[in-house]
């Protein structure tokens, strides 16, 4: 029963936070002049990790022989523990998933964004796949960024997550491995990197419930140097 209801507090502190928290921020920056150049690779990494996550982000839906498609709604909020040109939390636009149960155990996705910054735009996609077993499943995600002008992103991702009930609760517990690499476009400085790649290895919990025929998801993404929550609505259909 303790456990029970630390995790129902835990699920209030993670709505109420993916409620407030973009009321009262802003959309991540991809203006890249706005980084120090002295610094340049260390203030711009936490971009680029955010939008990887963002887009490598396993998501479980409930599919089934008789509901095989799913849409979901992504709200991703990170927070870097390093040097950055743009404030906590990062907030990602809104993304897109549709998942299709192909046979009894894959899963094939994809989830894309697009969104506008002053007169240029921003392009995100991704496909993937998830595999179930008996008590979890793996995630494999392969993924673009086309930033406004300066940055372009690539990445690929893969997750294991076990899912376990505690007091009737799911939970979900995993480790994921996420490798990316941003392009830097059109600034013209010696002292500015081509491209900034790297890979990191971060853990992975969450839990999920039902209010009114919709799934809600939350997820982080613990690294030393990032954390990303991700809040998730999807339904299910034909």
């Amino acid at each position: 029963m303790k456990w029970c209801n630390q995790i129902m507090i835990f699920r209030f502190i993670l709505l109420y936070t993916a409620c407030l928290t973009p009321l009262s921020s802003q959309w991540i920056s991809f203006d890249l002049e706005k980084a120090d150049v002295t610094a340049f690779k260390k203030q711009v990494e936490p971009t680029i990790v955010s939008s990887a996550l963002t887009g490598g982000r396993s998501t479980m839906l409930s599919l089934s022989q008789n509901q095989r498609f799913g849409i979901a709604v992504s709200i991703p909020l990170g927070w870097t523990f390093v040097s950055s040109y743009q404030s906590n939390p990062l907030l990602q636009p809104f993304i897109i998933e549709g998942q299709f149960l192909l046979t009894e155990n894959l899963v094939l996705n994809g989830k894309m964004n697009m969104f506008s910054i002053g007169e240029t735009s921003v392009h995100a996609a991704g496909y993937g796949c998830n595999y179930f077993g008996e008590t979890g499943f793996t995630s494999v995600s392969l993924g673009w960024l086309e930033g406004p002008q300066h940055l372009r992103i690539r990445y690929a991702d893969i997750a294991f997550i076990m899912k376990k009930y505690i007091s009737e609760i799911p939970l979900f517990l995993g480790v994921g491995f996420d490798d990316y690499k941003g392009s830097i476009l059109k600034i013209d400085d010696e002292n500015i990197p081509k491209s900034i790649t790297g890979s990191m290895t971060y853990l992975i919990t969450g839990t999920t419930f039902q209010v009114y025929g919709t799934d809600i998801e939350f997820q982080t993404q613990l690294h030393s140097k990032f954390l990303q929550l991700n809040v998730t609505f999807s339904r299910l259909f034909f």
